[in-house]
C-alpha cells in the first residue's frame, strides 16, 4: 500500500510545474504524495487570489485518501488574500478535512522559528505588486527582513521554445542556479537565513551549496512546506543532502498552523 506511514494531500497551483515533483523526490519511504489542482491567473495579487469554492472543490477531491495532513504550497496565493489569507485558507481546509493544514507562509514562519531565526535576508520572483504584499506580510510577522532582492519572472505565460510549445510558467522554467543566485543576491551579512519565496520555482538544489559557501541556512516556500508537513504527519526521518531544515528536522512549533 502506497502511504503506509502517512499520506499527504496537496492542492497546486495550475501551473505549479515543480512542487509535485520535488516532494515525490524527498519524501521518505512509506509516504506518499497526492495533489489536486487550482486555476491561478499570472504572478500578480489579482492572479493569485483564489475563490473559496474553487478551494472547496479541489479539497473535496482528495476527500477519500485518508491524508493525514493537506498541504497547500502556494505563498503567492497565501499573501495575496492579506496578512492572515494563509490561516483563514489553512482553517476553511481544516474543517473541511479534520487534519492540519499547512500554507506555505505558514510554514516558513514556523521554519524559522523552529530554527531560532529572526533576522531574515527575503529573495523572491515576484512581481512589485506582490512584493508589497510579501512586505506587508513579513511586517506582521515579527521576523526582521534585513535586506530584500529578487527579479521579475512572471508577466504573461507563453510558449517558450524548445522547452513548451505551449503557454507555461517562466518561474517554473528555472534552473536550481537562479535560486542559488536569487539567495546570493539577497545576502546580507546580518541576515540569520535566507528565504526565497515561491514553491513554483526549483530551489532544493541550491540549499546545501549556499549553506556551504554563506553559513546560513537556505529556507524556501517548498523546503518549507516540505518540512513542516512531514512534521505534521509525525514523520521526522532527516533528509540529507537539502540543507539544514530537512537534514535536522527542528520540531514544529505550531505557531501558525492550526492544530486540528
Amino acid at each position: 500500500m502506497y502511504g503506509w506511514r502517512a499520506r499527504i494531500a496537496m492542492i497546486v497551483a495550475h501551473s505549479n510545474a515543480v512542487v509535485e515533483p520535488e516532494f515525490t523526490r524527498l519524501v521518505p519511504n512509506g509516504v506518499s504524495v497526492h495533489t489536486a489542482r487550482v486555476r491561478i491567473g499570472g504572478i500578480s495579487v489579482e492572479g493569485n487570489t483564489i475563490a473559496d469554492q474553487a478551494m472547496q472543490e479541489a479539497v473535496k477531491s482528495l476527500s477519500d485518501l485518508n491524508a493525514r495532513v493537506f498541504a497547500w504550497p502556494c505563498t503567492a496565493a497565501n499573501i495575496a488574500v492579506g496578512n492572515d489569507g494563509d490561516l483563514k485558507q489553512a482553517r476553511m481546509i481544516s474543517a473541511m478535512t479534520g487534519v492540519p493544514t499547512v500554507a506555505a507562509t505558514a510554514a516558513l514562519i514556523e521554519s524559522l522559528v523552529a530554527l531560532k531565526v529572526k533576522r531574515i535576508a527575503l529573495a523572491t520572483p515576484y512581481s512589485h505588486d506582490l512584493n508589497e504584499s510579501l512586505a506587508a506580510f513579513w511586517q506582521s510577522t515579527g521576523i526582521e527582513v534585513v535586506k530584500t532582492s529578487g527579479v521579475d519572472l512572471g508577466g504573461e505565460r507563453k510558449p517558450l521554445e524548445p522547452l513548451s510549445s505551449k503557454p507555461v510558467s517562466n518561474v517554473g522554467l528555472q534552473e536550481p542556479y537562479v535560486a542559488y543566485n536569487l539567495a546570493r543576491l539577497a545576502y546580507d551579512a546580518g541576515a540569520e537565513a535566507v528565504v526565497v519565496s515561491g514553491a513554483g520555482m526549483r530551489t532544493i538544489e541550491a540549499a546545501a551549496p549556499f549553506e556551504r559557501d554563506f553559513g546560513i541556512p537556505f529556507i524556501s516556500s517548498s523546503l518549507a512546506t516540505l518540512w513542516a508537513t512531514l512534521q505534521a504527519a509525525d514523520i521526522r526521518d532527516p533528509i540529507a543532502g537539502y540543507g539544514r531544515l530537512l537534514q535536522e528536522q527542528p520540531t514544529l512549533q505550531w505557531m501558525r498552523i492550526p492544530r486540528v
